[in-house]
């Protein structure tokens, strides 16, 4: 488990967090922190090592989240930083690529400035069936 987190996660976000670990090669995934709200699903750490940074395990572990999220109707929330050795400027790129965007101070669910709306949710498929003459 993660230092930030002594104890096991529970929930359908504990559950998440676990399956997201077993996905990932050994030592691939240092830190996943998730915290889930009625509106907002919080990602409060996603930490890979700087050695297996750029092979996708991020990307593939963020896909899945959010995922998740729109699953639930959620949106979800992070605050890309510099910290761990990270590029905050990569890391917002890597978020943008997501679509995460800023979101100014009044309109945040949560204390995390960038925010991903959930996606929309796709509507029943309307069958079309092609006109046939009837038959004389």
């Amino acid at each position: 488990m993660s230092p930030h987190r002594p104890e096991a996660a529970t929930g359908w976000t504990g559950e998440l967090e676990r399956e997201l670990r077993r996905s990932m090669p050994p030592g691939a995934l240092l830190g996943l922190v998730l915290e889930a709200g009625d509106r907002v699903l919080e990602l409060q750490l996603l930490r890979v090592p700087a050695a297996v940074r750029g092979h996708g395990h991020a990307a593939r572990v963020l896909t899945r989240i959010c995922a998740a999220a729109d699953a639930r109707n959620l949106t979800v929330a992070c605050t890309p930083t510099d910290e761990f050795g990270a590029d905050r400027a990569r890391l917002e790129n890597f978020f943008r690529r997501h679509g995460f965007v800023p979101v100014a101070t009044g309109g945040r669910l949560s204390d995390h400035p960038w925010e991903r709306p959930p996606a929309p949710r796709p509507t029943p498929a309307t069958v079309t069936v092609p006109h046939q003459e009837p038959r004389p």
